[in-house]
């Protein structure tokens, strides 16, 4: 009888109902990303990492908020060492389309969305860092191995705008980098 009962409560908790992409979802992973537009300092490739709190109220719609962090070399003109950019995504808030209904494995999304961004000043004191918000739109998908471990791959455009200086006068500038995510989630 104890038998019985210990199973029953083990199954329900790995067992979901057939809405079982409901819910709540904590990810992590890699981030890389590539400056589309050349701006001051001028920013090589950089990697990092996220995590994302996402939850999933619609068979087809979630709603996602996400911590970013990576790091960037860069060169100014004249060509000088500005390494050490620290580029921060916090936070991202971001609503995801899935673009099948059911509980397929393969579960393609779009996604669109707003974020505050940070660019710390570099190994050059020249006033590149600076704060601001910007948009982006994503392209992915996640692959579930069962109900509660899903991969996935994200591709992000942003569009951001930074202030750089709040002196007199002020200086602002944008930037264009394309975001590579990995991630690993674990659903609830």
């Amino acid at each position: 009888r104890r038998v019985v009962v210990v199973s029953l409560i083990v199954f329900s908790l790995f067992c979901r109902l057939a809405e079982a992409r409901q819910g709540f979802a904590i990810g992590l992973g890699p981030v890389g990303n590539v400056f589309l537009v050349d701006t001051i300092p001028i920013m090589d490739p950089g990697v990092g990492g996220h995590v994302a709190f996402n939850y999933r109220f619609h068979e087809q719609i979630a709603f996602e908020t996400s911590f970013m962090i990576t790091t960037q070399d860069g060169t100014n003109v004249p060509k000088v060492d500005d390494s050490g950019i620290i580029f921060l995504g916090m936070p991202t808030f971001d609503v995801k389309f899935f673009l099948l209904s059911g509980d397929p494995r393969f579960d393609p999304f779009l996604s669109t969305g707003v974020g505050v961004y940070w660019l710390t000043e570099g190994r050059a004191d020249n006033s590149t860092g600076g704060t601001g918000l910007g948009s982006q739109v994503g392209l992915g998908f996640d692959y579930y191995f069962s109900d509660q471990i899903s991969i996935g791959f994200t591709g992000v455009f942003r569009s951001i705008g930074l202030i750089t200086n709040f002196g007199t006068p002020s200086a602002s500038t944008a930037i264009f980098p394309y975001s590579l995510l990995g991630n690993i989630a674990f659903h609830f």
